[in-house]
């Protein structure tokens, strides 16, 4: 690895370290997946029952700011005096960046000081304030459906453990702060997050991450691709600059204390985290980054600027710079199933993969013996054209369906995925009960599976028994 991509390398590993956490509370669960197959733990085993989470255990009051507790989070007046020393190193920073990026706009920056334990309370609540117990048991389903995760995993304590693990500062949209960990020092990793993150408000102040490109839970709820592709914009900008910053204005003793910090960095909680999340968080910083290194290549930083006017609307988008901005997705359209499945099944989600969550079923599954290899999902993913997925829920039942519908770009794309598809289907589920060049099926101890192709339309179904997978299947003429 040559100089230069080994600090690429670094400045990745501190930005994720400090603001993954911000990404996930910017567009709540949805963003993680939207929202997140009956995958069991081994082929024909029977699935948990789903049952509400348990709430957090924290060692501090339940909820510190309903309370008032600390006030230093709480109370503007509480917080603690930022050293001279320290702000006018802020203030420096924020020129710098204003200067390499281009941009101004912020009348008035308010800085927040809070202690690491203060700002691990601050971020749970912010966080856990909209993720409810349903969020997390219909987050289990979805995941488990696509053989992402187990259907009863502790999502809930896993978001917990990792917001904890390393957070040292963060740019509030809501109330416009930049928030910032002064338990020690203000060393070279916490200058570097001061770059990144102050690149945040610039683009707020002129963009507007909320009102102007939806970053919202409303919007990713109902569109989670457009929240992937337009969070990876706004991170590979973010990455970007504080490259640029890293480079022209860095000390010597900067560049010290974060090679220090690489050299010694671990993420325990993160490195435990099921394969799918593990790129998933870095999604938006790796991808993010490449994506608008390509733009900055072709026209600086006013082509990534035109891209805030003409956002990216899908990861496909991202992970293929050259299909920006033309290559738009194919909508497809699922009627509501309620009335064909009956009383008692609530839809749950509805929503896009898109080419991102496509490769990540098929590369990085919950067990790895049912993975393709990674050229391969590469390569099965990267014709996808568009696609739509519906996720219900029979409470009484604890029984769950999935229908998922997909388009390729080309016929040979299309026949590329179902190569692969199949092959993962095999390992996933094992020795196929029915199969024909167009049908593969499988009937486990827990769902009738199904995945069928016509053209270049693949759909898949995972019912809880054969009479519910053929009213569905009924529905679809073009496969029958």
């Amino acid at each position: 690895m040559d100089k230069n991509n080994s600090w690429i390398v670094v400045l990745v590993i501190v930005a994720v370290a400090v603001c993954c956490c911000l990404l996930l509370i910017t567009a709540g669960s949805t963003y993680l997946f939207m929202n997140s197959s009956q995958a069991p733990t081994e082929t024909g085993s029977v699935k948990p029952p789903i049952s509400e989470p348990v709430l957090p255990t924290i060692d501090l009051p339940e909820n510190p700011l309903q309370t008032g507790t600390p006030p230093s989070v709480d109370n503007p007046h509480d917080q603690v005096v930022i050293p001279e020393n320290i702000l006018s190193q802020m203030q420096e920073i924020e020129k710098q960046v204003e200067k390499i990026r281009g941009l101004t706009g912020i009348e008035e920056l308010d800085r927040k000081t809070l202690t690491q334990e203060e700002l691990r309370l601050r971020v749970l609540n912010d966080f856990f304030a909209d993720y409810t117990p349903e969020d997390v048991k219909n987050d289990g389903v979805i995941l488990s459906l696509f053989g992402l995760i187990e259907r009863d995993y502790d999502l809930y304590h896993l978001f917990i453990d990792l917001y904890s693990e390393q957070i040292a500062g963060f740019y509030d949209d809501e109330t416009k702060e930049m928030v910032v960990v002064l338990d020690e020092n203000f060393a070279g990793p916490e200058r570097m997050t001061y770059a990144h993150e102050y690149t945040h408000a610039l683009q707020d102040a002129v963009y507007g991450l909320n009102d102007g490109l939806k970053l919202d839970d409303e919007t990713c709820e109902a569109d989670s691709e457009y929240c992937a592709a337009v969070s990876a914009l706004v991170e590979g900008d973010a990455s970007l600059t504080e490259a640029n910053w890293f480079r022209e204005y860095s000390t010597r003793r900067d560049k010290k204390e974060v090679y220090e910090f690489y050299k010694d960095y671990t993420s325990p909680i993160f490195d435990k985290t099921p394969p799918f999340l593990k790129d998933d968080l870095i999604f938006p910083y790796s991808q993010g980054l490449d994506f608008v290194t390509s733009l900055y290549e072709k026209g600086g930083y006013e082509a990534i600027d035109n891209a805030y006017l003409n956002p990216p609307v899908s990861t496909e988008q991202i992970l293929h710079p050259e299909r920006y901005p033309d290559d738009k997705p194919i909508t497809i359209q699922l009627d509501d199933f309620s009335e064909t499945l009956g009383d008692g099944w609530q839809e749950i989600d509805r929503n896009t993969l898109g080419e991102w969550y496509t490769y990540l079923f098929l590369a990085k599954p919950l067990h790895e013996d049912w993975a393709i290899n990674d050229k391969s999902a590469v390569k099965a993913a990267e014709g996808w054209g568009g696609d739509l997925y519906l996720v219900y829920h029979n409470s009484e039942k604890d029984a769950d369906v999935l229908i998922s519908l997909f388009e390729w770009d080309t016929q040979g794309d299309a026949d590329e995925f179902w190569k692969e598809v199949t092959r993962y289907g095999l390992n996933r589920f094992g020795k196929a009960n029915n199969q024909s060049k167009n049908t593969m099926g499988w009937n486990t101890s827990d769902a009738v599976v199904s995945f069928k192709r016509q053209g270049k339309q693949f759909l898949w179904v995972s019912a809880p028994d054969e009479e519910i997978s053929s009213l569905i299947l009924k529905k679809f003429d073009l496969f029958n």
